[in-house]
């Protein structure tokens, strides 16, 4: 998805016949790509069937209405890192504990109305996706490389497990190093004297992007958020009904 780009599931109004403002459209998850500080993009997911439960419930106080809505978009938001996650690692080999660094935990809207979840742009190294050193092949000793000699096989080049499906890829060149401050990369030489760290893909781009799962992954949150919303809901409404 290029920079600034959005992309909406439905719209994001109020409908204000109805009361306390809810309908169809006001009640959004709405899950961003950035870097904490800037915006790249968006998606939002619409809550769907909202007005239909409400006509079912216009008996019901709308102040309690707001309430058992505000606390379904906190149950569903909830779901959004463990699913995402899930998902990802599923295709990708990368932990799913590493994944949910990479998620920021939800951000409530003041009225409850809805939620708001960043997903970071920046991507893990190479450490993250299982890379396997490579191994130097052997020197040549005296006399070889002089016409005469033994051939020695040549060595292999490093590693790495990013998408399942398309198995381990080399990455010529590259090579696990220290940084100054103790971390441990995957890098290569740049050309001029330094060395540059190798990176996957960010967990943002893989979602939000347009990764091979993307798709059909952004279909599974959004199912999940939907069957959250309704559990969150219920569960308030019967402890409504219970007096707390």
């Amino acid at each position: 998805m290029t920079p600034h780009a959005r992309e909406t599931i439905g719209s994001a109004h109020h409908r204000p016949g109805w009361p306390g403002g809810y309908g169809d459209s006001s009640t959004l998850i709405r899950l961003l790509w950035c870097c904490w500080c800037g915006l790249v993009a968006s998606i939002t997911f619409k809550l769907e069937g909202l007005s239909s439960l409400q006509k079912a419930l216009q008996v019901v106080d709308p102040a309690n209405f707001a309430k058992w809505s505000a606390e379904g978009v906190r149950y569903a938001s909830k779901s959004v890192p463990p699913t995402v996650a899930k998902g990802i690692a599923a295709d990708y080999a990368i932990k799913s504990a590493r994944i949910k660094q990479d998620i920021k935990p939800p951000r409530i809207a003041s009225d409850g109305s809805s939620a708001t979840i960043a997903f970071s742009r920046r991507p893990p190294t190479l450490m993250q996706f299982s890379p396997k050193p490579g191994k130097r092949g052997p020197q040549p000793g005296l006399g070889r490389g002089l016409g005469w000699g033994r051939a020695q096989p040549a060595g292999k080049p490093l590693t790495a497990l990013v998408l399942r499906s398309a198995g381990r890829q080399p990455y010529r060149g590259a090579f696990v190093a220290t940084t100054p401050s103790g971390n441990t990369i995957v890098a290569k030489r740049d050309g001029h004297g330094g060395i540059k760290a190798i990176y996957g893909p960010s967990i943002g781009s893989i979602f939000l992007g347009h990764s091979k799962i993307s798709e059909q992954l952004q279909a599974d949150v959004k199912a999940r958020i939907q069957e959250q919303f309704i559990t969150g809901f219920n569960r308030a409404m019967e402890r409504s009904a219970r007096g707390y």
